[in-house]
């Protein structure tokens, strides 16, 4: 089972135990810490006892929180990156003649969300009756959907019922 973690920056570094450097002299062992890096604000920890020590960290819940497998990420709007966009200059003959950089991501608020959501929900109506073909292949999609999972949830509750049958039969 693994837990996700978010945080509020995008390579938030959080050190859980201190690692302790060896002495040949006095004849003590190095001590391995345990370090977490959070990459793109998102880290996942497959061991309990590490998860355990994130949440017992005193910076649980205000730097990073844990989230649900499937959750959504609260701080994907308000996170900023924290290396700085890279910008290449083409030179030719000592002149720099181009320069070449990478557009930047755009960041919704929430509210931009849902004006956009608003639109597009207005939009969706004259989209279907000019071409209505898009609706059948969503309604098919959708039936196959539902088959399938109905299929699977009939396959477990019959392995349930087999395994009380077999329980009663011992």
């Amino acid at each position: 089972m693994s837990t996700q973690f978010v945080s509020k920056n995008s390579n938030y570094c959080v050190v859980l135990k201190s690692g302790i450097e060896g002495n040949r002299i006095l004849g003590t062992q190095p001590v391995a810490g345990i370090y977490i890096k959070f990459e793109g604000g998102i880290v996942t920890v497959k061991e309990e006892k590490v998860a355990e020590m994130l949440r017992n960290h005193p910076n649980f819940g205000t730097d990073f929180i844990e989230v649900q497998e499937s959750g959504v990420d609260p701080y994907s709007d308000t996170r900023q990156e924290i290396e700085p966009e890279h910008v290449m200059s083409e030179i030719k003959y000592g002149h720099a003649e181009a320069v070449k950089g990478l557009a930047k991501p755009v960041k919704l608020t929430p509210a931009m969300k849902k004006l956009i959501e608003s639109e597009a929900v207005k939009m969706l109506p004259s989209l279907l009756k000019a071409n209505p073909t898009i609706l059948k292949d969503i309604i098919t999609s959708l039936a196959a959907e539902m088959k399938e999972k109905e299929a699977k949830e009939e396959k477990i509750e019959s392995k349930k019922e087999d395994k009380k049958v077999d329980e009663k039969a011992k």
